[in-house]
């Protein structure tokens, strides 16, 4: 009889993206629930090496995962880095069997925009993704997908039959220069120009739109944005940063924006409020969920974070001046914090508390909806508050 009919030697599978930010931030959160701190490391320090050592040469990738065999745990492999023009080989993160509490849990390495799909097929029972990601692969199961502008607006806005839902933020972050201290993985898909031109009407979706002017889109993205405005002249590109740089003055671009330290580095203007946020959640099958008491009993071991919870806010208001300090006057039209979390549309649109016990994880439009508007507009005032702390420098984290 073949091994592969005998009985998986994990409980769980998750997957994570192969290389990045949010893989690097997920791999050292884990550290928290009781994984060998030293394990993660050597990780961690391959993964950091394997960005160095990109390269088209097959041979020599091969030589470098040959070389990291001999001390690191094996858990690499060698994949193609699509997000880079040249498509160079890179060692990533391929698969390792932790034991979480009474959970032995297999974590797989993805492409990011992979693991959403990966539920879809009914292949893994959650993952780490980003909003953005999210909604590159599944905008379809949306009703209307421009109105989901935050995470917290997803499960509510689902129409067509899907398992998919957001269990919440996985509250990721890492240590931010700028800010002095740590900063959740927070995102923004903005706009972004070139210095100068000639152009005197203001660089905002509506405008651009109405005039159908050429926006630079990353590829994967372009199905959002067309979705949102359709007016646009979409151009895709492989490199919107780069691309600006190469392009007439005035040119504008939407890009991915967390730190702001690419745009202040070759100069480049950001613009207004972003067409969504994202940050590094986790999205779970939610009827492997119900269905699996060793799935629930894990989802609800990592904490994942509400759009509203306190602690999630400090980290909106961090994030916030972080971007704001960073970048100062070239955040052009800055809007107000508390409008950027959310406004008041928002919350009629879905943007209002769900936990892991309400059903379908998304808001009810009966059941105590007063008192979740009241919930969502005193939240308002907190990431405002927060954000005055830190202006004042009382740093709050």
């Amino acid at each position: 009889m073949s091994k592969l009919n005998f009985k998986p030697s994990f409980d769980l599978t998750c997957a994570v993206p192969r290389t990045g930010r949010t893989l690097n931030n997920f791999l050292n959160n884990l550290k928290s629930m009781g994984i060998n701190g030293d394990e993660i490391d050597k990780i961690l320090n391959v993964l950091a090496e394997s960005k160095r050592r990109s390269t088209t040469d097959l041979s020599q990738a091969l030589g470098f995962l040959q070389e990291i065999s001999k001390s690191a745990p094996s858990c690499f492999s060698i994949s193609v880095d699509r997000k880079r023009k040249l498509r160079p080989y890179r060692v990533g993160f391929l698969g390792y069997d932790w034991q979480i509490g009474k959970t032995r849990i297999r974590v797989e390495g993805e492409e990011p925009h992979n693991g959403s799909s990966l539920i879809k097929l009914d292949e893994v029972d959650l993952t780490v993704v980003g909003l953005d990601e999210l909604l590159s692969m599944t905008q379809h199961y949306l009703g209307d997908p421009t109105q989901v502008t935050k995470w917290g607006m997803y499960n509510y806005q689902l129409e067509k039959p899907t398992s998919i839902r957001v269990a919440g933020s996985a509250m990721l972050s890492s240590y931010n220069k700028v800010f002095g201290g740590e900063v959740q993985d927070m995102v923004g898909f903005f706009l972004i120009s070139k210095k100068g031109g000639s152009r005197r009407s203001p660089i905002d979706f509506e405008t651009l739109s109405k005039h159908g002017r050429h926006v630079f889109v990353k590829g994967r993205y372009s199905g959002i944005v067309m979705a949102a405005y359709p007016q646009l002249r979409i151009e895709s590109v492989d490199d919107v940063e780069e691309t600006l740089m190469n392009a007439e003055k005035g040119s504008v671009g939407l890009e991915i924006v967390q730190t702001g330290n690419t745009l202040k580095s070759k100069g480049l203007l950001l613009h207004g409020a972003p067409l969504f946020l994202s940050e590094s959640l986790y999205v779970v099958d939610y009827d492997r969920f119900q269905q699996n008491p060793a799935l629930r009993k894990f989802v609800e071991s990592l904490k994942p974070a509400g759009y509203f919870e306190d602690q999630r806010l400090q980290n909106f208001a961090s994030w916030y001046y972080a971007l704001e300090i960073n970048l100062k006057d070239t955040w052009v039209k800055r809007p107000q914090i508390d409008e950027l979390f959310c406004k008041n549309e928002d919350i009629d649109l879905g943007l209002r508390p769900y936990r892991l016990r309400t059903r379908n994880w998304k808001p009810d439009d009966d059941y105590l909806r007063k008192e979740a508007i009241a919930l969502a507009q005193r939240s308002r005032q907190k990431v405002l508050n927060h954000y005055q702390e830190l202006k004042k420098g009382n740093q709050i984290i």
